[in-house]
Parts: C-alpha cells; structure tokens; sequence
C-alpha cells in the first residue's frame, strides 16, 4: 500500500493515493451535512455501532451541525472521499477533541473501504493535527468486539489498556511528546536499577 500526500491543492484540502485510487481528505462543510448523513446511514449497523459505542441508525440534526462546524475544542470532522465534482463519494471521516494535553479521536471507514489505508491515513492526518496543537497523547474508547480497530492501534504504536469502569471498552493511548516518551522511558529504568547509596 502506498500512501502519498501530493503537494498541490488548498491547505485545507489534501490529496493521497491510497493503492491505485486518488481519495481527498478534508474538513467537513456545512454544505456536506447532508452527504455525511448519507454515508453514516450507509455504514452497516456493525460499523455504525462500532464507530458511535452503541445502536445508532442515523445521526441527529445537532450531530451533524457539530460535525460540520466544529468550535475551537473539536475542529469540524475530516472526510475521506473519491471522485470529482458532484460523483464525490465519502468512505471515510473522523473527529477529534482537544482537552488540554490529549486529542481524543473517532473514526469510521466504509465497509467497501476497509482494509486499505483509510485508517491509517485518517490516524496519520489526526496525530499531526494533535502535534500542531501541543497535544501531548492522542486517545480514544474501543469495543472490545472492534478487532480491526485494536489492530491498526498496535500497528500505529498505541498502548491498549481496559478502562476501570466499562468492561466493554479498551482505552487506547499514543503518546505525541518526546519529552513524556523519555520521561516514561527513564522511570521504567529508574525502578529496575538499583540506586547507589
């Protein structure tokens, strides 16, 4: 698989060759509430399900606005599309949140999409953001039952840990400092060293 950013286009609109298809990312408009509806809808109930935590058929008016405004804490949602003018066909989008130190994120992939690329491109496009915002982790909840989910974050390098009050959830966890990396690092040293007295 071969994922490329190519250098031409607006800033806030970025083109990627995933395999032998070109797809667009992009932040969601108001204009898109109506097509982002439609692929929600679209997804089948297992996507829907893993992507919201639980049944969801179809996204509230509220959803959507939030999705396709966004404020200064969760920017509007990206999407990954294919095609040209009005054939534009969306298979993939994600929002994340800033809290302070951490960039929480959600994702889904259409069913037709999964398996090439889209995560890790949407998971690649987020850790970037969340490193020019000063975020220190990036994080999100996964069902247990999302195998695909908790594979793409091994792969990415996430620790997968259960929260202490769902059992149905992992927490996943990436740290983006260099800093908290060391720091992690040396404390892991400094409680298998002896010290010197």
């Amino acid at each position: 698989m071969r994922i490329d950013a190519l250098p031409d286009g607006p800033p806030s609109q970025r083109w990627h060759v995933l395999g032998d298809e070109l797809v667009t990312v992009r932040p969601a408009r108001p204009e898109d509430a109506g097509r982002i509806g439609e692929y929600i809808r679209g997804l089948s109930f297992a996507s829907r399900y893993r992507r919201f935590l639980g049944p969801v058929n179809e996204l509230a008016p509220a959803d959507l606005h939030r999705m396709t405004h966004g404020n200064d804490a969760a920017p509007p949602a990206l999407i990954v599309e294919t095609g040209d003018g009005d054939a534009r066909t969306v298979i993939g989008e994600a929002r994340y949140a800033f809290d302070g130190i951490a960039c929480e994120f959600a994702l889904s992939v259409s069913d037709a999409w999964r398996g090439r690329g889209v995560g890790t491109l949407l998971m690649g496009i987020m850790e970037e953001r969340a490193k020019l915002r000063g975020a220190h982790y990036l994080v999100g909840d996964i069902l247990r039952s999302n195998q695909p989910m908790l594979a793409l974050a091994h792969k990415l390098g996430f620790a997968v840990t259960r929260p202490v009050l769902d059992d149905s959830l992992f927490k996943v966890t990436k740290c983006l400092s260099r800093l908290d990396a060391v720091q992690t690092l040396n404390e892991g040293l400094s409680r298998e060293l002896p010290v010197a007295a």
